[in-house]
């Protein structure tokens, strides 16, 4: 069977790169496990561009459901702002109604 690698050393096959000595926090996939930087002292956060979502007032670990409770209820969606149709308050009633959404 004949041998496919190619014999340039530049066209070697690929390796793993070398993580030992990154941050990782600058890892995007890890982000969420950092607190943020940029939190003011009564928890409020501002992103780089000055928008704030709904959920900036939340602190990892610290949420409560009363908090998930006025985040789903909007009038925006907490994650981009964006408004919330009258189709996805249909919904929240819908799942609202469900045995495994009073245990939350």
């Amino acid at each position: 069977m004949a041998d496919r690698r190619p014999e340039e050393q530049e066209m070697s096959r690929a390796k793993r790169p070398r993580t030992g000595d990154l941050d990782p926090k600058a890892n995007p996939y890890l982000a969420h496990h950092y607190e943020v930087d940029n939190t003011y002292g009564n928890g409020f956060s501002s992103k780089a561009n000055g928008s704030t979502t709904g959920l900036d007032h939340f602190i990892r670990h610290r949420t409560t459901a009363k908090q998930a409770h006025e985040a789903e209820d909007g009038p925006n969606n907490p994650f981009n702002n964006a408004p919330l149709s009258q189709q996805y308050f249909n919904i929240l009633k819908t799942r609202r109604d469900l045995p495994v959404h009073k245990q939350r």
